[in-house]
């Protein structure tokens, strides 16, 4: 990768221009500006915290040590930055499932394969972990009385 790309001022243009496509996609879509009952709309505080990561981002590419490499981006490689990218869709995907099954079925499937894919070596704990985690953010949610996508199965099955 190229040395620009790595010193602060590269991540800043980069970080800069995700937050900006971020910001614009939330302000483009008809939930974010639904009104809640406290007077805010659905969408001001991912707004504002987008808003200060752009302003965060910015001061990278201006500030006085924006041609600095970090020591671990010295060694970023392809591979590892298209690792982060598919981190990031994977997550996408799980979001859009859980949504359409349900939370109680996705993400079992979701924490399964993270776990996996972060090198996790035995199959028995990686389920028990997947399984008691799933209970767990569940069981949290429900008692603050949030409730977590139940999907089309919900009327199927018996939670």
């Amino acid at each position: 990768m190229g040395k620009w790309l790595k010193c602060n001022q590269g991540v800043g243009v980069i970080l800069t221009s995700f937050f900006t496509a971020l910001l614009i996609y939330i302000y483009l879509n008809p939930w974010a500006h639904r009104k809640l009952r406290d007077g805010f709309s659905l969408g001001f505080f991912p707004a504002v915290a987008i808003v200060l990561s752009i302003i965060f981002s910015l001061i990278l590419i201006f500030d006085s040590r924006r041609k600095e490499v970090l020591p671990d981006l010295e060694t970023l490689t392809f591979k590892s930055l298209l690792s982060a990218v598919l981190a990031v869709v994977v997550s996408w995907v799980y979001f859009a499932l859980m949504r359409e099954i349900g939370f109680l079925i996705v993400t079992p499937f979701f924490l399964l394969f993270a776990m996996y894919a972060l090198g996790s070596k035995s199959w028995r704990n990686t389920v028990l972990v997947a399984a008691f985690m799933t209970v767990i953010v569940y069981g949290i949610f429900r008692a603050m009385g949030i409730e977590l996508p139940p999907g089309k199965l919900a009327g199927i099955l018996f939670f």
